[in-house]
């Protein structure tokens, strides 16, 4: 039986498409080696064998790194979403004013718009009508942190918040309250939540 046919009942058995590749390579040369000539094939397929081993364990090794880069990309939007609820609570104690976007005052769709574009780096729509359109519906009970937080329709919502973790949310409320951080309760409670970073 000649190398190349060796090869092949190789990759029939194992179904390793990287022993083609190595049939390529070494099959003209290794068909006319004095290894063959000496009868030493059984020797030359036992490392042939060894060879396409190492190139599985090669291809394990990507797969594992292109699990590494999704462990990075999750990473960095936790990062985002800890930056969002950093930078939310720094506004608490601003002004509320209607129509602000910040940085010295805020309506509550304002307050949003101006914390996701300086630390999540996302442009979101000016109104709660809008904003209410973005990312995805997730669960009131699993929250993280930078969710979008909305109070009424959850069609035309008329309030928003961003959730900061911890059962709390930051909003510019009220003229009189401006914007604070408060706990959620049953006397507040939202009607939907949105993520936007994921």
């Amino acid at each position: 039986m000649s190398i190349i046919e060796n090869v092949e009942e190789i990759g029939r058995v194992t179904s390793n498409y990287h022993l083609l590749y190595l049939r390529t390579i070494f099959a003209y040369e290794l068909e006319k080696s004095l290894i063959l000539k000496h009868g030493h094939s059984k020797i030359l397929i036992r490392l042939i064998t060894v060879i396409a081993l190492f190139f599985t364990g090669a291809t394990s090794v990507t797969v594992a790194s292109a699990a590494t880069v999704n462990d990075v990309s999750a990473s960095a939007v936790t990062k985002k979403r800890t930056a969002v609820a950093k930078l939310a609570k720094k506004q608490v104690g601003k002004g509320y004013v209607y129509g602000a976007t910040g940085p010295y005052s805020f309506d509550c769709s304002g307050l949003v718009q101006y914390v996701y574009k300086k630390a999540g780096n996302k442009t979101l729509p000016r109104t709660t009508y809008s904003q209410v359109t973005q990312g995805k519906k997730v669960s009131l009970k699993k929250l993280k942190k930078g969710d979008l937080l909305f109070w009424g329709s959850s069609v035309a919502p008329y309030h928003v918040g961003i959730y900061v973790g911890d059962n709390q949310f930051v909003h510019a409320a009220t003229p009189s309250q401006g914007v604070l951080k408060q706990s959620l309760s049953a006397y507040f409670y939202p009607s939907a939540a949105k993520r936007i970073l994921d």
